[in-house]
């Protein structure tokens, strides 16, 4: 019965249902991320889950809902797996440039200084690009082969939070290379 009204919302307001839904996955991976990785308990950061909720509902979602537009746009409607790999290529441009943005924006958020955000995106970035696409291309490629554009987004959204558990984790437990003090600026 959720499922049949999230499918007929969905069709009248993706845009909207799919902001709603992807806050909803980075609130949880938050979640999931600080209580369950990091075990921070009683000293749950509650700004920091706001501001995943924040960017996920109107950096990610509005993102990944242009980029499926755009290659069923580009390469038609089609779930064949030969318009599927055409698509997961256009599509795996897209995840260094949603990675980059995610953590520069979640910086920026948390007012650090330009010299912490170029070293997190110089030794942070590159594994966790590298991390993106291990999830994303398959899961990608079984999106596109088999569910309906309509449905990607949700059902993203599944593999989503696994991966913004990462994502959030990641980028918010500072840079593990080099010695951060030795950084003009760098906020801790």
């Amino acid at each position: 019965m959720l499922l049949r009204w999230y499918s007929q919302n969905l069709k009248k307001h993706q845009f909207a249902m799919n902001m709603v839904t992807t806050g909803t996955v980075f609130f949880v991976g938050d979640i999931l991320s600080q209580q369950v990785v990091a075990k921070k308990g009683k000293q749950h950061d509650t700004e920091r889950t706001f501001r995943s909720v924040v960017m996920g509902t109107f950096y990610s979602a509005p993102a990944a809902t242009f980029a499926h537009n755009l290659a069923d746009k580009v390469f038609g409607p089609s779930r064949s797996p030969k318009i599927a790999i055409k698509k997961l290529g256009m599509l795996s441009l897209f995840t260094p440039i949603n990675i980059l943005g995610y953590v520069i924006l979640n910086n920026l958020l948390q007012s650090k200084s330009t010299d912490y955000i170029i070293h997190q995106i110089r030794n942070d970035v590159p594994t966790m690009i590298l991390a993106g696409y291990c999830l994303a291309i398959p899961t990608q490629f079984i999106l596109l082969t088999v569910v309906p554009l309509r449905h990607r987004v949700l059902l993203g959204n599944f593999v989503r939070v696994l991966w913004t558990v990462y994502l959030t984790h990641a980028s918010n437990i500072g840079t593990r290379r080099g010695n951060l003090e030795q950084i003009r600026g760098v906020e801790g």
